[in-house]
């Protein structure tokens, strides 16, 4: 049986399999969504503008990235892309 990945989401903290879950980098201090194979640390966050604001408001950006960062607003679009996508 194969198994597959999982992850932890940083706003609400639920695990997750990493296919259900937006991947972010930190670009010289500016947090953004990963292209794929994109190498280098990384966080999880599920698909739902629920988990941004509770990632954003307990300041997890900041330590799953080891430092100071600035939210880019292409996050807030694609975890709102993928939330208005899962609602049709």
């Amino acid at each position: 049986m194969e198994s597959v990945p999982e992850r932890t989401c940083i706003g609400c903290r639920r695990k997750r399999s990493q296919a259900e879950l937006v991947r972010l980098t930190n670009e010289a201090g500016r947090v953004t969504v990963a292209l794929p194979g994109a190498p280098g640390r990384s966080a999880y966050l599920c698909p739902e503008l629920t988990c941004l604001e509770a990632a954003d408001k307990r300041r997890a950006f900041a330590r799953a990235f080891r430092g100071p960062i600035v939210l880019d607003p292409a996050v807030r679009r694609a975890v709102a892309r993928h939330t208005s996508d899962e609602r049709r």
